[in-house]
């Protein structure tokens, strides 16, 4: 009897991001035999996107509630982000954190495990809310709360807006370097109000970065389109070193949960 295929597993994150980071994984070579974590997983919906692309890639799966994963092709592992992840040192090529790290109470806690589980040079793409376009801006100035915030009335469901400033802080101080920024799709570039925002925060800050290159490229990337109307944040950083200290938990062994491209339907 022949299996009937899987239906489609439900996209909870902003349209284009699965896309965009396909995209940007695959602008450093072939994925072929690569080692991926995704955590966390969600219902499994970028997995299945990644087996369905045929790109030859070992998935692992990880997420706080691995009940709710879907994908019958891979197993998923039950993995807090906020504590050490259950996994062997330098076990992946890549890892993807998408729509994670706003959830999560410590993002240097995330990065420093990515670097722990990457390979020297594996990816680590990570993304979240952009909480520095010009919408977010004004929501924060009219509300207070930066956008898709609110205002943690409830249970909260995002805690923690980070911007791309402190990603990129994080990242490159913990054996990180940033390579590529992008966004999943332009909001709102056709507002006027938005439009006439522009030229007044292109023009501020040129003093403050004149004789300081670094500061200099970080404010090239703050006043870029895709940071300025961008909805999501997505930022793709390469392992360059380790950071001293860090250590798998003892008893840990590398990852089994995994599908082989040649299981893959």
């Amino acid at each position: 009897m022949v299996e009937q295929a899987q239906a489609d597993i439900r996209r909870i994150s902003a349209p284009g991001i699965f896309e965009k980071v396909i995209e940007i994984l695959s602008a450093r070579g072939p994925l072929d035999g690569k080692r991926i974590l995704d955590a966390p997983a969600g219902e499994g919906a970028f997995a299945q996107t990644l087996l369905r692309r045929r790109l030859g890639l070992e998935i692992s799966c990880g997420d706080l509630d691995p009940q709710q994963f879907k994908l019958r092709e891979v197993a998923c592992a039950k993995v807090d982000l906020n504590r050490t992840l259950p996994f062997a040192d330098r076990s992946f090529d890549l890892y993807t954190c998408i729509e994670g790290i706003e959830h999560l109470e410590n993002p240097f806690h995330l990065v420093r495990e990515a670097n722990r589980v990457l390979r020297p040079g594996g990816s680590l793409v990570v993304t979240t809310p952009n909480v520095a376009s010009i919408r977010s801006r004004l929501q924060y100035l009219l509300y207070g709360a930066p956008n898709t915030f609110d205002y943690m009335a409830g249970p909260a469901w995002h805690i923690n807006p980070v911007s791309y400033i402190e990603l990129r802080h994080i990242l490159e101080n913990n054996g990180f370097v940033v390579q590529t920024v992008e966004t999943n799709e332009l909001s709102k570039t056709g507002s006027w109000l938005h439009q006439c925002l522009k030229p007044l925060i292109r023009s501020r800050g040129r003093s403050w970065v004149k004789n300081n290159p670094k500061a200099a490229q970080v404010r090239s990337v703050l006043l870029d389109d895709k940071l300025l109307f961008g909805d999501i944040l997505i930022v793709q950083a390469v392992k360059i070193d380790a950071v001293p200290g860090l250590v798998a938990e003892k008893g840990i062994v590398a990852s089994e949960v995994h599908v082989s491209p040649h299981d893959s339907r």
